[in-house]
């Protein structure tokens, strides 16, 4: 029986090595570690407000004159991450990487997850810090609500609203799943950390190209400039970034050392508001939406949540790499 049951597992063992990336889940261990330090002098915010596009090869936004407000201010103005790395097709896995370092094994189908999560998040762990969270959602039909699709709403984008430790009170005050109608005007009233979700169209994702790509950063002139120039002198942060480039028919992890440039997955990520240095930045190898969370929790001194993708790991970006070098002292 000892015999039978050793032959058992190596055979487990085997298979599960023989797994490639694109049909591994990936859902990371949930780690109980404090983040990497955060280095002294370095700002930390009032108010940080990440805005996510969709669907976009890096050379489709960056230089495209269809985008004139994401090059002509935020990045003329902000810290351009040139290497830049989204973790999976398709769109939903992408989200929960960026808000819990992990895609709680929803990855790869845009299937909405059927039971809550209770897996460590963004949102959840600034709660416990006594900060706050919260996340604006266009087209949301009522603050808290579950629907998985309402008009131009789309849950998939919406990763907080699936977890059981992230409030979804019916009012404004006891919800981290508001509708982007309850975006402050006073920006002093924000949480610690927004994350804004276009709708379908504004977000990039439906229309031709490059007409999204316009309709898109028009939204982004139109609602978030008021609050970019207004961070700029209030000690606050704006952060766009992208789920995942425009590669179509690819299922599963990807890898950013990939032979060819378009299945690295590589997307556009500038941060611009105060205290940040004017550049292009590669960062070393590279970061990933992990990294970028990696920051954040550093900064707030949060616990890690999740773990860095393994094909990451593999081309050399860590799970501890912070982003450092783009702002001042």
């Amino acid at each position: 029986m000892k015999i039978v049951a050793l032959i058992f597992a190596f055979l487990l063992q085997s298979c599960s090595a023989n797994l490639t990336p694109s049909t591994t889940q990936a859902a990371a261990p949930q780690a109980n570690t404090p983040a990497p330090s955060w280095p002294a002098g370095l700002p930390v915010y009032d108010h940080i407000v990440i805005v996510i596009e969709e669907n976009k090869n890096y050379d489709e936004i960056i230089g495209n004159p269809a985008a004139p407000y994401i090059n002509g201010a935020l990045k003329a103005e902000g810290a351009s991450l040139t290497q830049m790395y989204g973790e999976e097709h398709h769109s939903q896995g992408n989200y929960f990487w960026l808000f819990s370092g992990s895609n709680q094994n929803v990855g790869f189908t845009d299937d909405i997850p059927q039971k809550p999560i209770a897996a460590s998040n963004l949102g959840e762990q600034l709660i416990r810090s006594g900060l706050s969270f919260k996340g604006y959602s266009e087209d949301l039909p009522v603050i808290g609500s579950r629907v998985s699709n309402s008009g131009l709403y789309a849950r998939k984008h919406v990763p907080w609203i699936s977890f059981s430790n992230v409030p979804k009170g019916p009012e404004v005050s006891a919800s981290s799943n508001l509708r982007l109608v309850d975006f402050p005007s006073d920006y002093n009233s924000l949480p610690t950390i927004s994350i804004v979700v276009p709708n379908l169209v504004n977000d990039m994702h439906n229309g031709p190209f490059p007409d999204n790509v316009m309709a898109g950063d028009k939204w982004l002139r139109e609602r978030l400039n008021a609050y970019y120039n207004w961070a700029k002198e209030h000690n606050s942060l704006l952060i766009l970034t992208f789920d995942e480039n425009d590669k179509k028919g690819v299922t599963g992890l990807t890898n950013p050392a990939d032979l060819e440039q378009e299945g690295r997955n590589r997307i556009v990520t500038i941060l611009a508001g105060a205290h940040i240095k004017h550049g292009d930045y590669p960062e070393y190898k590279g970061v990933t939406h992990v990294n970028l969370l990696r920051t954040l929790e550093a900064m707030y001194k949060l616990n890690k949540s999740g773990a860095q993708q393994q094909n990451a790991l593999k081309s050399g970006i860590t799970d501890d790499f912070i982003i450092t070098d783009v702002f001042t002292r």
